[in-house]
This record gives structure tokens, C-alpha cells and sequence, in this order.
């Protein structure tokens, strides 16, 4: 999986080819339109959205999707019948999350995030969590990152999470194992 710019003005799919060289692949799993703010972005991004498609039926592509950044986009995926998969914003402290302004400023609206991503799942599309721990942002407490881990679980299909240490990746691990196996 990868993101594509939107900020790019060159043809989209000289940049996905681009992509595939850089990468030394010649597919990708998931390719997404990267960093999702405005609630028009299908009609300001339908050049990169048609060479996606096309690049889909030329399987360069398997599934594509947008990273969101702000509630005004998530308001706008329920529905969006192009998105195959979606990358979201997603912590039960509602640090670094989705807001009005498009920032990852200030609490965001975790009730309303919860809501727009339970429809986009029923829909068909797939979920992936990001910042479940709130960046690094959240509390350091075990058992609110544990929490993190067991709400994210059963919000999404799959979660993305960084670390800055091995000691990190196990910990998250064990306690991801530790909720599924309760």
C-alpha cells in the first residue's frame, strides 16, 4: 500500500508508473489518494480518480481509496462507491483525529468518526485505522493503550501503527494478542 499526492500536477498515471519503478513492484495492494481534506475532493481529484480506475482494470492497481484528513471528506465516503478502501483517523481519546478544520489540532469528534466509519464498512469498503494511539499524543498509561487497541479492533479491518522502538512493536503486539484471545 501506498499514497499518492494529491498536490501532484504531472499526468497520474506517469506517477503511478514512477511509483512502481521506485518501489520495484509491479503492482500495488492498495494505492490511495493521500491526505483526503475537502468535502469535493471526488470532483477535484476525478483526473487521478480515472487513471486509478484505469490502472485498476490494467490490475497495476487491486483496490484504491483515500487517506482522510478532516470530517468534512468522512462525512462524504458513505455512499462513495469508488473508494475500495479507506484510511481513517481513529482513536478512543480523540487525540489527533478528525475535525472541522482539516487539522490534526484539538480533540476530535470520535462519535461522529465511529458512526461515518460503521457505514462505510456496511457498504463494503474496508477500514484502516490510523493513529489508534493518538500519534504518541494519547496518555502513556498500559491500560489506555491497550483500550486503544480493543476499540480500534472492533471499529476497522485493519490498523496502521508506528513506533520508535522495538520494545514499542512487541508491546503493541502482545496486546493486540491479549484482546483477541479474551
Amino acid at each position: 500500500m501506498t499514497k499518492y499526492r494529491l498536490q501532484q500536477t504531472d499526468d497520474p498515471m506517469t506517477v503511478i508508473d514512477r511509483y512502481r519503478k521506485e518501489l520495484n513492484t509491479d503492482y500495488f495492494d492498495v494505492l490511495l489518494l493521500h491526505c483526503v481534506r475537502t468535502n469535493d475532493w471526488a470532483e477535484t481529484f476525478k483526473p487521478a480518480r480515472d487513471a486509478f480506475d484505469e490502472a485498476k482494470q490494467k490490475r497495476i492497481i487491486r483496490a484504491h481509496g483515500a487517506s482522510c484528513h478532516g470530517l468534512l471528506p468522512i462525512r462524504t465516503f458513505p455512499g462513495q462507491g469508488w473508494l475500495d478502501v479507506t484510511l481513517n483517523r481513529i482513536n478512543n481519546a480523540g487525540v489527533r483525529m478528525d475535525n472541522l478544520r482539516g487539522t490534526e489540532d484539538g480533540e476530535g469528534d470520535v462519535t461522529e468518526v465511529v458512526g461515518h466509519l460503521a457505514k462505510i464498512h456496511a457498504q463494503g469498503t474496508g477500514v484502516i485505522g490510523m493513529k489508534i494511539m493518538g500519534e504518541g499524543a494519547s496518555p502513556r498509561r498500559a491500560a489506555r493503550r491497550l483500550r486503544a487497541i480493543r476499540d480500534a479492533v472492533g471499529t476497522v479491518d485493519a490498523v496502521t501503527m508506528g513506533y520508535k522502538s522495538t520494545a514499542e512493536i512487541d508491546e503493541a503486539i502482545a496486546r493486540t494478542n491479549t484482546h483477541l484471545n479474551s
